[in-house]
């Protein structure tokens, strides 16, 4: 697979654009911002990962001690810092998540993966990035991804033809787009609480419309 920054510097800038997002989507997404805006407030400090070009560390500076929000595309991280240049408590790092112990010295009461960051992130490098969170998060991991289910599936695809991505090919809960320079998946409930509970959290879900689920990841060891 080619490395998907080149994606996200370029044509994934579609995926910003909420003229293509279809109804499932938007639900998901709407519901997605409530949940977080009500469950963040008031937080000491939160890790964002995958801030993208700064969604949530603009919605979120406002009503929490700080934030730090990590990306690995360039372009993405520039939007980013340019749209919070007036949040004193905000931080832009460019960076992979996988490498967030030498890009942060502190901890963070608690982490977001939005909008199916996870999925978008190779499988491969999963375990790492989980064995950083544990390491860094003292109370909660929250992580917004896809439901898995055919007609979650067939929202998804109607999506990304509404955003005019070429799909190559579809194995499973993945979609190749675009020749390989993007995939993205969606994985089952029992795969993430193996990853959190390996790691010290219990885990509680919410589903957001029939697309989205938002995992709750609680540290009950220190």
């Amino acid at each position: 697979m080619k490395d998907s920054q080149e994606f996200y510097e370029g044509m994934g800038l579609k995926f910003l654009d909420p003229q293509n997002e279809t109804e499932g989507i938007r639900e998901y997404l709407k519901l997605e911002e409530e949940f977080v805006l009500r469950t963040f407030k008031g937080v000491d400090s939160v890790l964002d990962v995958g801030c993208g070009e700064g969604r949530y560390l603009r919605k979120l500076a406002p009503i929490v001690g700080k934030i730090t929000g990590i990306d690995f595309a360039e372009q993405l991280v520039d939007l980013a810092k340019k749209s919070t240049a007036n949040f004193s408590n905000v931080t832009t790092l460019l960076g992979r998540a996988e490498h967030l112990p030498t890009l942060v010295e502190e901890t963070f009461t608690y982490a977001l993966l939005a909008w199916n960051t996870i999925g978008n992130i190779p499988q491969e490098l999963h375990q790492c990035i989980f064995d950083n969170l544990a390491k860094l998060v003292d109370e909660k991991i929250f992580i917004s991804t896809f439901q898995c289910s055919p007609e979650v599936m067939d929202e998804r695809l109607r999506y990304y033809a509404k955003t005019g991505f070429k799909v190559e090919n579809i194995d499973g809960n993945q979609v190749i787009l675009e020749g390989g320079l993007h995939c993205a998946n969606a994985y089952p409930l029992s795969y993430f609480q193996e990853l959190l509970e390996s790691r010290g959290f219990s885990m509680k879900t919410y589903d957001f419309g029939f697309v989205g689920v938002m995992i709750e990841g609680t540290k009950t060891s220190i």
